[in-house]
């Protein structure tokens, strides 16, 4: 009995730890009507890229590399470029820690906005 009560006190605690997670949301708006809304999430090292809403019926993504800003130029290339439809989420794994990203209703490419 006191083996059984330990098991569940172990498997009690596993499931409240918290998974470490981040994540963004770009949404534009015109006239009431969503013509982007995007949401990515990182949990525990997956990259999920969630196309909400998205005027020309697909998100445009970029990843960028830790050390590039979505503000200004930068000489690394993207690391990913990827479209994804509306009402699909692309995952994947793999990418560095403290990656940025930006998304777009056009194919992009560059982040900064001039």
């Amino acid at each position: 009995m006191p083996r059984l009560l330990l098991v569940c006190a172990v498997l009690l605690a596993l499931a409240g730890c918290e998974k470490s997670s981040n994540s963004s949301i770009t949404r534009a708006r015109a006239n009431g009507v969503d013509t982007l809304y995007s949401k990515g999430t990182v949990v525990d090292g997956q990259a999920r890229f969630q196309c909400i809403a998205s005027s020309s019926g697909r998100c445009h993504y970029l990843v960028l590399d830790p050390a590039c800003s979505t503000e200004a130029t930068c000489a690394t290339p993207p690391l990913r470029r990827f479209t994804v439809a509306v009402g699909q989420t692309e995952t994947m794994r793999g990418l560095p820690e403290g990656f940025h990203q930006c998304v777009s209703q056009d194919p992009i490419e560059q982040c900064h906005r001039e």
